[in-house]
């Protein structure tokens, strides 16, 4: 079951030199729930290694951990799910592979695209960018308010709205129907990281 509002995703260069596990630990301790381990720069090996004392970190704390593309190495790690790119391949795939034994999150930046990923049995989607961000460059303009409700709209879907997110920001995208919302440069900090995230839980609990 999704029963979390706010998904945190990594970023180990933005966080730098404090060590990703430090930061996931201070976000755990302010009361994120999900947390979504995307360092698409490594090898299996290193992102096993990386992954392994973080997901032991999150059954401590009963949170949830996706792994970024590798259902395999989730699986191996004992993570909750797997979270999907765009051009990734389907989700019916990876829950046959993985025996439905994993959530899958995707990612989606058009509502075609959410659509398709709703009729392969996604479990829920991150909708991009909501707002200009330096983070998610290369995919398109940001789609705004308006864009979010659209998908809202034509899909059943949890749908967490994400790209250049602030605790500001929570109120409308949750007013336009977002299911939550999902933030990587707004938490991956070297230091505060845990002050940020109570910002964005408590903006997401005053509605």
């Amino acid at each position: 079951m999704i029963d979390f509002k706010l998904y945190a995703i990594t970023d180990r260069h933005r966080c730098a030199p404090t060590p990703l596990v430090d930061v996931i630990s201070e976000l755990l301790d302010a009361g994120v729930t999900a947390i979504q381990l995307r360092e698409k720069d490594l090898s299996d090996t290193e992102l096993i290694q990386l992954a392994q004392p973080i997901a032991e970190l999150c059954r401590n704390y009963e949170a949830k951990l996706f792994i970024n593309t590798n259902a395999h190495i989730a699986l191996e790690v004992g993570a909750t799910g797997v979270h999907l790119p765009a051009n990734a391949e389907s989700v019916d795939t990876i829950k046959a592979q993985t025996h439905g034994n994993l959530y899958v999150g995707c990612s989606v930046h058009s509502l075609d695209a959410a659509q398709k990923r709703e009729a392969e049995g996604a479990d829920f989607v991150t909708y991009s960018p909501i707002y200009p961000t330096a983070s998610k460059p290369g995919y398109g303009p940001a789609v705004g308010i308006e864009g979010l409700a659209k998908v809202v709209e034509n899909v059943r879907l949890p749908v967490f709205a994400l790209g250049g997110i602030t605790p500001t920001r929570v109120a409308e995208c949750l007013a336009a129907g977002a299911f939550g919302v999902a933030v990587m440069s707004g938490v991956m900090l070297p230091t505060g990281a845990g002050k940020q995230a109570r910002g964005y839980l408590c903006a997401i609990a005053r509605l």
